[in-house]
């Protein structure tokens, strides 16, 4: 067993927010993609931590949504430092940074000050993702402040928030912008099937991008888990649930099945992201 059980990945809400979804819809069509049917799960930090203790994991990276209005973005980087605060490092906040928020520098420095464990969960929507990169290396610079990227693959079916993420191509220019460490949500949208390149092999070398299973069960075959693994390297690989787009319970007894290997199970369940975020 990995010493902690990591969920890298997965998303609340201040509640506030949840109960004025209809409004948040209708000011920000990203939102709307992924949120505007009432029947899209929103959960609050006290849900995640109910439902932490139910499936027995330790730490949970909660990320807020990448928001277009400064505003809705500050109130949700408040409750989510405010909430980590309460959980006594249970959870690991992901906050979001509008792009069009003119202190941004600023606010990010005082959000890392205040406990913030990341940027998240990043998506340029429709910026350039060169100006995306370029914008998010300024903010962060100098700072222990990895991003967690919503990353899509360009094939397959179509679903809510698909668009708007990440390309294999535009995390490649992530990682070009010198320092950023960057967790690559939803398998990178397959950017480990390039890592037979030497190019991106190397760049994997430097351990500044891993990639998290988010959503895993709704895009891939449970294979994808030991072929990711062995493609990037074992120590690149992380565990995200997506909650509450999926059952925490669920998706960790189908992450642990997926991995026979012992060694690689207790790496991607926690070792990794312990090391990655240096968790006691």
């Amino acid at each position: 067993m990995p010493r902690m059980i990591v969920d890298v990945h997965s998303h609340v809400f201040p509640p506030a927010m949840i109960a004025r979804r209809e409004e948040l819809a209708r000011a920000d069509a990203g939102f709307a993609a992924l949120y505007g049917d009432a029947r899209a799960r929103m959960a609050s930090a006290a849900e995640l931590i109910a439902s932490m203790d139910g499936a027995g994991v330790d730490r949970a990276g909660a990320a807020g949504f990448w928001w277009r209005d400064r505003g809705h973005a500050e109130e949700h980087a408040e409750y989510l430092l405010s909430a980590a605060t309460e959980a006594d490092g249970r959870l690991l906040p992901f906050v979001p940074i509008a792009f069009e928020d003119g202190d941004a520098r600023a606010r990010t420095r005082d959000y890392a000050a205040a406990g913030a464990r990341g940027l998240g969960e990043v998506r340029p929507g429709d910026r350039d993702e060169d100006e995306a990169a370029a914008w998010l290396a300024e903010v962060t610079a100098g700072l222990e402040l990895p991003l967690l990227a919503h990353a899509s693959e360009p094939v397959g079916h179509a679903y809510g928030g698909k668009g708007g993420g990440f390309t294999p191509s535009g995390l490649w220019r992530l990682l070009e912008q010198g320092e950023l460490r960057v967790i690559a949500g939803h398998w990178g949208g397959g950017l480990p099937f390039f890592a037979l390149m030497p190019e991106v092999r190397a760049l994997l070398a430097g351990g500044r991008l891993a990639f998290d299973s988010a959503a895993s069960a709704l895009l891939y075959e449970p294979r994808v888990f030991e072929a990711v693994a062995e493609l990037v390297g074992p120590e690149l690989v992380m565990w995200g649930s997506d909650y509450p787009l999926r059952a925490q319970d669920r998706d960790l007894a189908e992450a642990r099945a997926a991995v026979a290997d012992p060694a690689l199970r207790e790496a991607l369940l926690g070792d990794n992201a312990a090391r990655f975020f240096r968790l006691d």
